[in-house]
C-alpha cells in the first residue's frame, strides 16, 4: 500500500472521529473527555498533515512542528483517560513534553542531527502512550470490557515508539530531516492507521458501555433513598436461590413502627427526611456485599449472603439499636423511630423467592403483634 494512501486513510479516520467527538461534546458540556478526545484527533491529524508534507517545508518546521502537533495529541489523549476515569486533567502534561521538544531541538538543529529529535519524540510518545494505557485499565473503571480495545489501542502505540526510538539510535547520523519514503514508514503508518481505529471506535464503546450501566443502575436505585428497588431486590433473591449454593444466607426484612405519626406530626418532607436518614444507618452497619434495598414504603429489605445464625441475628439487632438511638432533626426532643424486624437464616433448601418472603413477612408481623421494636426469626417453611 502507497504511503499516500496511508496518510490519507489515518487523516480521514482522524478527522471523522474528531468531528464526531466534537459534536458529542455540544450537548454534554459536563463531560470534558469528549472535547479532549476531539481535540487530541485533530492535534494528531494535523501532525500527520504536516508530516506528509515536509518535503517541501522549511528545516526548522520539519524539525519543531509535526513533532510537537504528536506530542500535544499524546498528551490531550492522556488528559481524556483521566477525565473519563473521573480523574482531573493536567496542563503539565501538555507544556512540559513540549518543552522538552524545543530544548532537545537546539543542538539537533546546531548539529544538524534529525535523529536526536526523532528518538526524543518517540520516547516522549512511548512514556504517554504507556501512561495512558494504565489509566485505561486502572480499577475506576473495572467491569467496563471495552477499555481493553483501548489498553490494547495504546500499549500498541508504546512499543511503536519504541521501536522507532530504537531505529532512530541504529540509524544515528545517517538519518536525515524527515521521515524516509520507505518500508519502514510504511509499517508505522500501518500500526498508526490500527491505533486511530481502535483508539476512536472504543472510545465511543466505552462511553456508551459505562451509560448503558448507568442507566441500568438509574433503573434499579430507589430514587429518595439511593437504595436498590424492589425490583433489583427480587433479582438479587432469584439469583442467590437459584445458585442452589450449600453457604446460609440471612434475608431481612425491617418497617418502621407508627411511621405514619412521623408525616402527620411533621409532614411529608420530614418523613422523606426520615427514610433518608435511616436508609443511611442502615447502610452503615452492613459489609461489603450486604444488598440493602427499599421495598416501599417504609419498608427495607437486606440481603445477607454468607452468613451464619448469630451473625444474620447479630446484624438485625445491631440496625434495631441505632434506628431506636437515631436522632431526628426535626423532631421535638425524646421522640424516636423503632423498628420491627423478620429474619430468615438457611440455605433456601427448595423454597421459592415468594414463599421465603411470605415466610419472612410472617415473622415480621410477629414482631409487630408481639410489641414491635424488635427481631423475629422466620419458621421454617
Amino acid at each position: 500500500m502507497e504511503t499516500f494512501t496511508l496518510f490519507c486513510a489515518n487523516l480521514t479516520i482522524l478527522l471523522v472521529f474528531s468531528g464526531a467527538f466534537l459534536v458529542f461534546s455540544v450537548s454534554s458540556a459536563h463531560q470534558p473527555y469528549w472535547r479532549s478526545w476531539s481535540l487530541a484527533n485533530f492535534l494528531l491529524a494535523l501532525s500527520l498533515g504536516f508530516f506528509a508534507l515536509e518535503s517541501h517545508l522549511p528545516v526548522v518546521t520539519v524539525f519543531v512542528v509535526p513533532n510537537a502537533l504528536l506530542l500535544l495529541g499524546f498528551g490531550v489523549h492522556l488528559n481524556a483517560a483521566s477525565q473519563f476515569a473521573g480523574q482531573s486533567a493536567a496542563i503539565s502534561r501538555l507544556w512540559i513534553p513540549v518543552a522538552a521538544l524545543v530544548v532537545i531541538n537546539v543542538p539537533a538543529m546546531i548539529f544538524d542531527s534529525y535523529g536526536i529529535v526523532y528518538v526524543s519524540t518517540n520516547l516522549l510518545v512511548a512514556a504517554m502512550a504507556a501512561m495512558t494505557a494504565r489509566i485505561y485499565a486502572g480499577r475506576e473503571l473495572g467491569g467496563l470490557m471495552s477499555r481493553y480495545g483501548l489498553v490494547l489501542a495504546f500499549l500498541l502505540m508504546a512499543a511503536e515508539g519504541a521501536i522507532r526510538a530504537t531505529h532512530g539510535i541504529a540509524l544515528g547520523k545517517a538519518m536525515g530531516a524527515g521521515l524516509s519514503d520507505d518500508v519502514v514508514l510504511t509499517t508505522h503508518l500501518l500500526a498508526s492507521l490500527v491505533f486511530v481505529t481502535l483508539a476512536g471506535a472504543f472510545a465511543l464503546g466505552i462511553f456508551f458501555e459505562r451509560t448503558a450501566r448507568q442507566q441500568h443502575d438509574i433503573a434499579s436505585r430507589d430514587p429518595l433513598t439511593g437504595l436498590y428497588n424492589r425490583r433489583e431486590f427480587d433479582r438479587r433473591l432469584e439469583a442467590m436461590l437459584s445458585a442452589r449454593s450449600s453457604a446460609s444466607f440471612g434475608v431481612l426484612q425491617l418497617d418502621l413502627d407508627f411511621f405514619k405519626q412521623v408525616n402527620d406530626r411533621y409532614g411529608h418532607v420530614s418523613g422523606d427526611d426520615a427514610l433518608v436518614a435511616v436508609a443511611d444507618v442502615i447502610r452503615k452497619n452492613l459489609k461489603d456485599g450486604d444488598c440493602l434495598a427499599r421495598l416501599g414504603g417504609e419498608e427495607f429489605g437486606v440481603l445477607l449472603p454468607d452468613v451464619d445464625r448469630n451473625g444474620a441475628l447479630a446484624t438485625a439487632e445491631r440496625i434495631r439499636r441505632v434506628v431506636e438511638a437515631m436522632p431526628l432533626a426535626f423532631a421535638s426532643e425524646g421522640f424516636r423511630l423503632t423498628v420491627s424486624a423478620g429474619l430468615y437464616h438457611g440455605t433456601g433448601g427448595k423454597l421459592s423467592a415468594r414463599s421465603l418472603m411470605q415466610a419472612v413477612d410472617r415473622s415480621l408481623y410477629r414482631s409487630k403483634n408481639n410489641g414491635r421494636n424488635q427481631v423475629s426469626v422466620a419458621e421454617a417453611a
